[in-house]
């Protein structure tokens, strides 16, 4: 059950290093430097203390209690769990990209409740590590008082997967989806990929081809290698959960082998985007971002 502690959270928020960013007069205004260190991307607010932090993750940790036990109680939670529980026996790490602002966004609360009850329910005993970089200071502490793990860097998705891992990107832009894909196209590591994300299939079936070999060209030659499991969307609320989808590998053919299934790995070229492409928020769009 989640609690929570007003001292702790308060106590989080002293030892937590975060750095103000303060705009200068006139046109000109300061950047985050892409040597500064801080949890999170974002942007602190000098009116704020810590006293006022607490009383704001308060507020953030009852919201997260109310639909934890809301998603708990429905029928979508109990067929969702039983479907993909099997694939999530064994899981030794658990990614969280993407997930958005959930203390203004109820639909980013329900998908952050939802990965933390399938944990707790799957009984693995291991910490979310969760990244956005519109994430603001109230959120970071809140996941870091919930013993959760908030990444500091954007690796836009390129993390490798040395063990079993579960990368969960609800509604996550495709490039990050790709970009897992990529940096774990080798037979070692892809078989310890899991991902809950937007539906490979609605993504190929719906983008023309030409246009997914630049921005999901992994996702592509990946789709009929991996086992999807459709996620049915009878959730009382239609748009938190839609259109989603658990994947992993599909055991192949012994006399065939993994990389004929996949076309091989001799053509593994990291993939790259075009500047002006507003879906994905790179890292290097947020190192060079401006603040009002």
């Amino acid at each position: 059950m989640l609690t929570f502690d007003v001292n702790n959270a308060m106590s989080v928020a002293n030892e937590t290093e975060f750095k103000l960013v303060v705009p200068k007069k006139g046109k000109h205004r300061s950047k985050l430097r892409s040597n500064t260190r801080l949890p999170v991307n974002f942007v602190e607010n000098s009116h704020g203390s810590h006293e006022q932090a607490a009383v704001c993750v308060q507020t953030l940790l009852t919201q997260l209690k109310t639909v934890e036990q809301d998603l708990l109680r429905s029928e979508f939670f109990e067929e969702c769990f039983k479907n993909i529980h099997p694939v999530l026996v064994g899981v030794e790490r658990i990614i969280c990209l993407g997930l958005g602002s959930f203390h203004e966004c109820t639909i980013a609360r329900y998908q952050l409740a939802l990965i933390r009850c399938l944990r707790d329910k799957a009984n693995l005993s291991v910490k979310g590590e969760f990244f956005d970089p519109v994430f603001n200071r109230s959120e970071a502490i809140a996941l870091q008082t919930l013993n959760e793990t908030v990444l500091q860097e954007n690796l836009e998705g390129k993390y490798i997967a040395e063990r079993k891992t579960l990368f969960y990107l609800p509604h996550c832009p495709k490039q990050i989806v790709n970009n897992v894909l990529w940096r774990n196209w080798h037979p070692s590591r892809l078989r310890n990929v899991v991902l809950l994300c937007n539906s490979f299939s609605s993504v190929v079936n719906n983008i023309p081809q030409r246009l997914l070999q630049k921005s999901g060209g992994y996702i592509l030659r990946a789709a009929d290698s991996f086992v999807e499991v459709p996620i049915r969307n009878i959730f009382r609320f239609g748009d938190i959960f839609n259109d989603t989808s658990l994947h992993y590998l599909r055991p192949s053919d012994p006399t065939l082998g993994v990389a004929t299934v996949l076309g091989g790995w001799d053509c593994a070229e990291e993939p790259s985007y075009e500047d002006d492409d507003i879906e994905l928020i790179s890292k290097k769009v947020v190192e060079a971002l401006e603040f009002l």
